[in-house]
């Protein structure tokens, strides 16, 4: 489902006029004199800066610009400047006071300009080393406006503008999750993998990212976005070629590799919804926002990259830790009717995939196809978690049910639902929650039945072969309806 994102516009440009006024020292302008000094005024129009909650706020009292000025040409600056990063504070009478004065080279060259916030030495004004830090305490420090004249303005020329804009990017990410959550997750970390370092061009205004991409974690927001559990924003370095977000929950990774690059451009914003579900990763929405107009992009699907835990049992196969769709092992999961890859509101005959209302009219997995067993692109647990993961076949479930040793267990027991744990010859186990089944539009059964679909058809085509338990059975039977929604425990070579 698409979400309408919020239409956040943040103003972007700042304005900051330098007033350079000079004067001989009897109150005229000459080429051969000293030009005076140079003072900032106090009109600072709608000056914007990024702040830890992931918006925009005015500047305050207390911030600092550096502004560096020279003559010669607006491309090459020199090894010795007229002013040299002289540090301008803003007063509570909204005046910018420089750390020193600051003074003309002289009446008669055109000087050029260049003012950063937050104040900081430039070492090198086209390749300036620059190393984002995402931590929430460094996250107003990293932030970079540039502000760079180099028209060429004189000391009789009348006020110099210096227009200040964005030169990070800054990327949004808002999750919510599917109604599988009967209690809203708890996310430990959302992350992107992208390059933090770069350098920077002050005549320019351009970033260049550098280095290999690494990790980066982006901080919580402090107000979360309307519809959504979640906000997270952080400053990034313009680049391309992000596609990954990584959403971390109870230690598993849901990864988005997008298909196509994230976009990550100076002065822009740009936003991503995510809806989780217990074993799926939905994008559903981006939006690319100026700081001044915003344009939205198309929506798709994520693709999900999980690394699936197993259990070798010592058996002709390995056994997932968790029910498709389950974060943790005594999580129900997802429910899903036999060959059937995605899960629905209604279980019923009317809606089954390979029929055409009712059990008189299979279209597939019928005599007439001869096929007894699932196709790899019906079995909803290799279309999900890929590689050699399918759905059990009937003799993997009998070798569970044989060779093992199953005990019940209750939330008296420290479990979260009721079920079996499973314990093999080797001692390793797993535990098959007791999650019932889907019919028609509601669960049944729940904490007292486990059902569990396999891949194989029964002797009737109408059935499949199914393992039911309870506390005092468990045993394969040829189950009724294929259309029913059963959990998945999947198996892998």
């Amino acid at each position: 489902m698409n979400m309408k994102m919020n239409n956040i516009k943040i103003i972007a440009v700042v304005a900051v006029i330098l007033s350079l006024t000079g004067c001989s020292n009897d109150g005229r302008m000459g080429a051969d004199v000293d030009a005076g000094s140079i003072t900032v005024d106090a009109s600072i129009g709608p000056m914007t800066k990024v702040a830890y909650n992931g918006n925009s706020t005015e500047f305050s009292v207390g911030d600092q610009i550096a502004v560096y000025g020279w003559t010669g040409s607006a491309d090459a600056v020199p090894s010795k400047l007229a002013v040299n990063g002289v540090c301008n504070t803003l007063g509570t009478d909204g005046t910018w006071t420089p750390a020193t004065q600051m003074l003309w080279k002289n009446s008669s060259d055109a000087h050029y300009f260049v003012g950063v916030y937050p104040a900081k030495d430039i070492t090198d004004f086209t390749a300036d080393a620059y190393t984002l830090d995402p931590s929430p305490e460094a996250y107003t420090t990293s932030d970079l406006l540039i502000a760079a004249n180099l028209s060429g303005v004189k000391a009789a020329g009348g006020p110099v503008k210096l227009k200040f804009d964005h030169a990070m990017a800054k990327l949004n990410v808002n999750i919510r999750f599917g109604n599988e959550f009967a209690v809203t997750p708890t996310i430990s970390s959302v992350k992107v993998i992208a390059r933090k370092n770069a350098t920077v061009n002050y005549l320019t205004k351009s970033v260049t990212a550098m280095g290999e991409a690494d990790s980066i974690g982006i901080p919580a927001a402090a107000t979360v976005a309307t519809g959504y559990a979640y906000s997270y924003s952080g400053l990034q370095i313009p680049q391309d070629g992000v596609t990954t977000i990584i959403v971390t929950i109870a230690d598993k990774e849901f990864v988005y590799n997008s298909t196509t690059d994230i976009q990550l451009q100076s002065g822009q914003y740009t936003t991503l919804g995510f809806i989780i579900g217990k074993d799926r990763l939905e994008l559903s929405s981006v939006s690319v926002s100026d700081w001044t107009t915003a344009t939205n992009l198309a929506g798709g699907v994520a693709a999900l990259n999980i690394v699936h835990e197993y259990v070798d049992m010592g058996l002709s196969v390995k056994w997932a830790t968790c029910n498709i769709g389950a974060i943790n092992p005594t999580d129900y999961g997802d429910y899903f009717a036999w060959g059937e890859t995605e899960t629905k509101n209604k279980y019923d005959w009317s809606t089954y995939k390979y029929c055409d209302g009712s059990e008189n009219s299979l279209t597939k997995y019928f005599i007439t196809d001869k096929k007894d067993r699932l196709d790899l692109e019906d079995d909803v647990a290799h279309i999900m978690w890929g590689g050699s993961w399918r759905m059990p076949t009937y003799y993997e479930w009998y070798e569970l049910l044989n060779y093992c040793t199953w005990v019940w267990k209750t939330p008296k027991d420290g479990y979260a639902h009721p079920g079996y744990l499973v314990t093999s010859d080797n001692g390793n186990s797993i535990f098959l929650p007791a999650s019932g089944l889907r019919s028609g539009g509601l669960c049944e059964n729940v904490d007292t039945h486990g059902k569990y679909w396999s891949g194989a058809l029964a002797v009737r085509p109408e059935n499949a072969w199914t393992l039911i338990f309870s506390m005092s059975s468990k045993a394969l039977y040829e189950f009724d309806c294929r259309f029913y929604g059963l959990p998945i425990r999947p198996v892998c070579l």
